[in-house]
């Protein structure tokens, strides 16, 4: 026998609207630098790789105010593992030089992707539980 665990849509709703929320965010910040590299173009790229997680924690804890640390763990291991998987990638795919002179367009829409793919990811898991399998007694 199976029992059906049902869907919390307030969280997933909560968590969905937050990252694309954030995601947003950091198409905004990226699109926003022109393509340039500099000392102004700084701040906007650290909120590329900021703005996703910190908006999926707002909206996580806001659904769910009992899960404070774990969203916390999750969304801090969602801003700090991805950008080296993005840098990883990106080595993989382009020479340095290369990387270089296009000013790492590919290492920062693979952080943008990866966050936008992990987060909903992180909404289904807390959003749409899993169904669980129930023991009979004999």
């Amino acid at each position: 026998m199976i029992r059906n665990r049902r869907p919390d849509l307030r969280t997933a709703g909560l968590m969905f609207g937050a990252l694309l929320v954030g995601v947003a965010w950091a198409v905004a910040n990226y699109t926003g630098t022109g393509g340039e590299r500099g000392e102004d173009q700084l701040r906007p790229l650290v909120w590329t790789i900021f703005s996703t997680p910190l908006a999926l924690f707002i909206g996580w804890v806001v659904a769910r105010r009992a899960e404070l640390w774990l969203a916390a763990f999750s969304c801090f291991c969602l801003y700090f593992f991805t950008p080296f998987v993005a840098a990883r990638i990106e080595s993989l795919v382009y020479d340095e030089w290369y990387a270089a002179q296009s000013g790492h367009h590919l290492y920062f829409t693979l952080v943008m992707v990866l966050h936008g793919i992990v987060g909903l990811a992180l909404v289904g898991w807390r959003g749409f539980p899993p169904v669980l399998p129930v023991a009979r007694s004999e």
